[in-house]
């Protein structure tokens, strides 16, 4: 089951504290249940697909990219020095000209779309619009 707003997810992603224990698990915390946290595993499969899965009701019940995910997964990729985003449809994602990775919970085919690129050119991009 995909979400309806990635967009949304990803925003309320940001806001979520995560804590890296290794690049298959990171504990991120919960927004309605303040002193809980859930747990994200993560594997990477071949043909730049990856398996991610939480412990929120979400998540439990068939969703995927829930927003723990999506706090995870942006995590990682930060210390890499790059910065994700994430798409429902492929078309969209495609047309980012960026690295595409397809992320699933779980059945093949539902799951949503992720772009990556380097935070410098995140960067030189938010500059130029910022010249504009």
């Amino acid at each position: 089951m995909k979400p309806k707003n990635i967009k949304r997810l990803q925003e309320r992603g940001k806001d979520l504290r995560a804590y890296i224990l290794n690049p298959n698990l990171v504990v991120v915390e919960s927004t309605s249940h303040p002193l809980a946290n859930h747990v994200v595993t993560i594997k990477y499969l071949p043909d730049d697909r990856i398996y991610a899965r939480c412990t929120c009701p979400w998540a439990i019940n068939g969703g995927v990219a829930c927003s723990h995910v999506i706090a995870a997964l942006e995590h990682l990729a930060e210390v890499r020095g790059r910065r994700l985003s994430f798409w429902t449809n492929e078309a969209d994602a495609q047309r980012q000209k960026h690295r595409l990775f397809f992320l699933t919970g779980g059945q093949r085919n539902d799951g949503v779309w992720i772009t990556s690129r380097s935070t410098r050119c995140a960067k030189r991009h938010h500059r130029t619009n910022e010249a504009a």
